[in-house]
């Protein structure tokens, strides 16, 4: 059956007494989708490659052919795209904690984690970014002279929310 509210909240926001500031971001999407659209991917990897290999075993690989490389390498490079968003997308959540004087960011997605540490004093802004097509609503932290993009694909309130409390958290002006 549809449903509207079909969207369920992804933040988790805990602020301690003693100063600790913490955002869980779950991942929002279907596991079972990404999952079969990264094992689909794979396959057709596979039968490209199986393609390319076929044809270098029947006839060595001259000069003149080398533009055949190219179309491997841009298969490999849109396979490795694939899989990078297709991982992110199944099992990736966010970590953004504030404490010590420092705001704390982890992305992690199975065995990929990318982790980040930045001094409260060098944060310069911290701004919900909301497009008019909502698919990539997110908060946007300049600290620096980089801006650091958090919360991919959130709802509209949750980032005007996740912005607004790490304002406050890090002590920016509203």
């Amino acid at each position: 059956m549809f449903s509207l509210n079909a969207h369920q909240r992804r933040l988790s926001i805990k602020h301690d007494k003693h100063g600790a500031f913490s955002v869980t971001i779950s991942r929002n999407n279907n596991a079972n989708t990404y999952i079969f659209m990264l094992i689909l991917c794979t396959g057709i990897f596979v039968w490209f490659a199986s393609l390319f290999v076929s044809g270098l075993m029947r006839r060595p690989l001259s000069s003149n052919a080398l533009y055949i490389l190219l179309f491997a390498a841009f298969i490999v490079l849109w396979y490795s795209i694939a899989l990078r968003v297709s991982l992110w997308r199944s099992f990736g959540t966010e970590e953004v904690v504030v404490e010590g004087g420092k705001l704390h960011w982890t992305r992690k997605a199975l065995f990929w984690v990318r982790r980040l540490e930045i001094p409260i004093q060098g944060i310069t802004g911290v701004d919900a970014v909301t497009p008019w097509h909502a698919l990539s609503n997110r908060v946007e932290i300049t600290a620096l002279g980089r801006r650091q993009k958090i919360g991919d694909m959130l709802l509209r309130d949750e980032a005007m929310e996740l912005a607004r409390r790490l304002r406050h958290a890090i002590g920016l002006a509203q």
